[in-house]
């Protein structure tokens, strides 16, 4: 269908052209506020990872009988762009990055291969773990910190961990900071040897009953069944009543008679602080397609219900997420774990935050937008232009947050930035259109005629207009990647919306602007039509005699004196091409931004205990929280971790990793006179 062919239907059959725009707005409102809201877009994963692991075992060691092998065999894989390594006390891992365009799947199948195949490691090492490195953004962080010892820390925290857990859309919970429980056999020598056992017997015993045994099937008329011996719990208790011998009399030996046993910790030197006090942390992960903000608002709403505060309603909000916070701040009131005496809940790293302010400048950039639009407008057209086109801008909007919906493309940094980019876009081809059938009209062209015609006119400059500025930014899209895949869906939604804008513009417009100019044209003004149009025909004469006549005589001028003119536009350009060559004119890719968080790597000479570095740490600690802009600070004493992977770097009494979060950066202050 031509241009024409489309304004014509558009103005015969007004009918369904409102119900097309009813329509889009209200499934706009519908899908646009139960959009998927998450950080950044998906990133398809690039890179694996080897796990290594060698309890006990040098740096040296590990690197030599483990590492080298390994790293050999990824070099002779066709897919491998680049191998690093990291090692330390006791383990380490590989990390395997994958060449752009290669098939994933056969990729990692061909590294898992070539890890199976190393059949030559040492004896005490455990077996090779490859998996795939998924970047994962958290969505927040939830501390229990005080003066409490590390088991009470570690119950209260598991607790919490099973009450979100329980929670719909809530994501992954990991918690952190924490050792993981072990069984602690102490051996009393003169008691093993009064009992004439060796300490192998005995160990041999004990991994015996702690081991579940295959015992068959068992066939019967109706079903197999299959038989296995369990081995007894894992609990110091049972343990405890481990039958390792007989005496000389005949009597059993338990280990309980020989051994000291109980439940404790692993033997790990790692502690975790917040705020200078113990603490263990739950991070919350997206997983799927889960809604982070939604899952940060349970997060935060559990957490007021534990700190004692009363419930808050967000009527909108709570609509939109089926009640969830409700359900989070209930969950709270009544949890049955208690929190150990002396400590209290914190939220931190609340990346979800982010994704809430630029909703929000979003949001408030649309209705300033229009507002400002509309406002200019009455100043240049008149009013049933104004409100057409603002009326076109909501329309666009709304049809843009459908096409997201249907492609399955989220509300992220990245699609938002732009939705805020497109805003002032998608009126521009709305205001030629509306402004010409306006014009044809004020000359004397019935309403209806001007609509048709006066979209034809300008319909294929428009056209012209939309289509280059989907091609500016189209290149965005070949960019390879996981800066493509960030970046992907930002060509995407600009060319939906501008796409939508044109619809409107060609379809929908001229129906509203004709309709509405042939209705002026059969009533006969009121009072407050005469004083309209006596206010239009001031505003006109005001244009006509002082903007239009001064961009008149500019335009004879620069007609006049042609050469002149060429000449500056020519040295105009020349002189930005060589800002350019000249390296006068900086680029960055991506300009820096302010950051609410400070990473802190702190690493001591080889071998210096955990107490010394956690005193080294806890100094660090006091400067830090002294500064106003910090609010807190969290410290991993024994273990340093990769920010962009997640994956440990480092496990040793020597390090440590300091992660100090500051206010926002419109809530901090600093008096002239400090200094850090």
């Amino acid at each position: 269908m031509s241009i024409a062919g489309l304004a014509r239907f558009g103005v015969k059959q007004p009918v369904p052209v409102n119900l097309l725009a009813v329509t889009i707005l209200v499934a706009g409102a519908t899908l646009g506020l139960t959009l998927e809201r998450e950080f950044f877009p998906e990133i398809t994963p690039d890179r694996a990872v080897i796990s290594i692991r060698e309890p006990g075992a040098n740096p040296q060691h590990i690197q030599d009988a483990i590492a080298i092998k390994v790293e050999d065999r990824m070099a002779d894989i066709d897919a491998v762009k680049q191998i690093d390594s990291r090692i330390h006390e006791g383990g380490g891992s590989v990390t395997v990055e994958f060449r752009s365009g290669v098939d994933l799947n056969k990729a990692f199948d061909d590294v898992k291969r070539a890890v199976d195949a190393i059949d030559d490691l040492p004896p005490d090492a455990e077996p090779l773990q490859v998996q795939l490195l998924e970047p994962r953004l958290p969505v927040i962080m939830l501390t229990l910190y005080g003066d409490s010892d590390e088991q009470a820390l570690k119950r209260a925290i598991r607790g919490i961990q099973n009450d979100l857990q329980s929670l719909d859309q809530m994501g992954e919970v990991v918690p952190s900071g924490i050792r993981d429980y072990e069984i602690s056999i102490e051996i009393d020598k003169d008691a093993m040897l009064e009992m004439g056992l060796e300490l192998g017997e005995v160990q041999q015993a004990v991994g015996a009953w702690m081991q579940e045994v295959p015992g068959g099937t068992l066939r019967t008329d109706s079903t197999d069944i299959q038989v296995r011996t369990i081995g007894v719990a894992e609990q110091a208790e049972t343990v405890r009543e481990v039958v390792v011998g007989a005496g000389a009399d005949g009597s059993l030996v338990r280990l309980a008679d020989v051994a000291r046993v109980r439940d404790t910790l692993e033997d790990a030197q790692l502690v975790y602080r917040f705020n200078g006090r113990p603490a263990a942390t739950l991070t919350i992960f997206k997983v799927g397609d889960q809604d982070m903000v939604h899952m940060a608002e349970m997060v935060r709403a559990y957490v007021e219900a534990r700190q004692g505060r009363p419930f808050e309603p967000r009527p909108l909000t709570d609509l939109l997420s089926g009640g969830v916070r409700r359900q989070a701040w209930e969950l709270g009131q009544r949890s049955t774990t208690p929190l150990p005496e002396g400590t209290a809940l914190a939220v931190q790293s609340d990346l979800a935050r982010f994704v809430e302010d630029r909703l929000d400048l979003l949001v408030r950039n649309a209705i300033y937008g229009a507002i400002l639009v509309f406002m200019t407008l009455l100043v240049f057209l008149n009013w049933r232009t104004a409100t057409w086109v603002g009326v076109g801008l909501v329309i666009s909007i709304a049809g843009t947050l459908v096409l997201m919906s249907a492609g399955n493309i989220t509300l992220n940094l990245m699609t938002m930035f732009a939705l805020i980019v497109v805003l002032g876009l998608l009126v521009d081809d709305a205001i030629v259109v509306a402004e010409n059938i306006q014009t044809r009209h004020d000359r004397g062209e019935p309403a209806l005629t001007a609509a048709v015609t006066g979209t034809e006119q300008v319909g294929w400059p428009v056209v012209a207009t939309v289509l280059t500025s989907i091609v500016a930014f189209l290149p965005l899209l070949f960019i390879a990647g996981q800066i493509g895949d960030m970046l992907g869906a930002l060509p995407i939604v600009v060319a939906v919306a501008l796409g939508m804008s044109l619809l409107q513009a060609l379809l929908i417009l001229p129906s509203h602007m004709g309709h509405t100019l042939a209705r002026r044209d059969r009533l006969r003004p009121g009072r407050v039509g005469h004083a309209i149009r006596r206010i239009e025909a001031w505003r006109d004469r005001m244009i006509q005699q002082r903007l239009t006549d001064a961009y008149a005589a500019a335009m004879r001028w620069v007609l006049h004196f042609r050469y002149i003119a060429l000449a500056v536009a020519v040295a105009v350009l020349l002189l930005s091409v060589g800002m350019v060559a000249g390296n006068r004119l900086g680029f960055v890719f991506l300009e820096e931004t302010d950051a609410e968080t400070i990473v802190v790597d702190v690493q001591l000479p080889v071998g210096t205990p955990l107490d010394q570095t956690q005193r080294t740490a806890a100094t660090i600690e006091q400067a830090a929280t002294g500064q106003p802009e910090v609010r807190h600070v969290a410290t991993l004493i024994g273990q340093v971790s990769d920010i962009d992977t997640g994956q440990v770097r480092g496990a040793a009494p020597h390090g440590a990793q300091m992660f100090i979060e500051l206010y926002p950066v419109d809530a901090r202050h600093r008096p002239s006179a400090d200094v850090i």
